[in-house]
């Protein structure tokens, strides 16, 4: 499919589908991404999204490429650029997706971070009592985890001593749930971050710094804390990220 959407007064977006019958897309995916897409351009007037198209049209072969190789084992379910201002998907991947994110997936991040919002406190009397004990300071934390029963995400490198250890648990959390409105809520946080320079805004970089070893980088924290907020206004640093972002824009 090969259509384009346009908004008075704010150009268009083309949109590049692999047909379904060649390994693409379903046509409700497609529209599914199509409307969430022009959702957000209209929300955001500050958003230009030239094409939207999947890893198949991108590569001219629907099944793989040379830039991602075969698609079905490719690292990316979705990717922004930013000189071209468009996303490609990765239509073998997320077509085995749903397009709503499950009500599950957002309530265990939820009950997560409600249930570990006063975990740094915890984790600071504990530590008092294990210095005090004489136990070795690299033992510590390690202890305190087992005790308190902590299992991080893999991407979550804070430790359990940052007020934001929680927050990031849980936008992590969040982060792991495959769905295509995840997908693209994320690559519209990037759009948003970088064609705004809300990634260079100084509250911005300020609130990164607190939370840096959570996320691979600044980008990543931009637009994982933009779908955080997006999905639920549950988690304090998404919220906090909001606010100043919508502050900037």
């Amino acid at each position: 499919m090969q259509f384009r959407r346009s908004l008075p007064g704010r150009g268009s977006t083309d949109f590049y589908f692999t047909d379904p019958g060649q390994g693409g897309l379903s046509e409700e995916q497609q529209l599914f991404i199509t409307n969430l897409i022009m959702h957000y351009l209209k929300k955001y007037p500050q958003l230009k999204i030239n094409a939207v198209w999947d890893f198949g049209i991108e590569e001219g072969d629907p099944v793989c490429g040379e830039k991602y190789g075969d698609f079905a084992k490719s690292r990316d379910n979705a990717v922004y650029n930013a000189q071209l201002l468009t996303i490609s998907f990765n239509h073998v991947r997320i077509r085995r997706m749903s397009s709503e994110p499950k009500f599950s997936d957002i309530h265990a991040a939820v009950e997560y971070y409600e249930n570990h919002r006063d975990l740094a406190a915890q984790a600071a009397a504990m530590q008092a009592d294990l210095l005090r004990e004489g136990v070795p300071w690299p033992q510590i934390e390690g202890m305190i985890r087992e005790r308190l029963k902590i299992e991080p995400l893999a991407e979550n490198a804070l430790s359990i001593m940052e007020p934001y250890f929680a927050d990031v648990q849980a936008i992590r959390m969040l982060e792991n749930s495959e769905s295509i409105r995840r997908l693209v809520v994320h690559e519209i946080g990037h759009m948003i971050s970088e064609e705004t320079g809300a990634v260079d805004n100084k509250k911005i970089r300020n609130l990164f710094s607190k939370c840096r070893d959570g996320f691979e980088n600044l980008y990543e924290f931009c637009a994982e804390c933009f779908m955080a907020a997006d999905l639920t206004d549950a988690i304090g640093l998404a919220n906090e990220y909001a606010r100043i972002l919508k502050s900037v824009i």
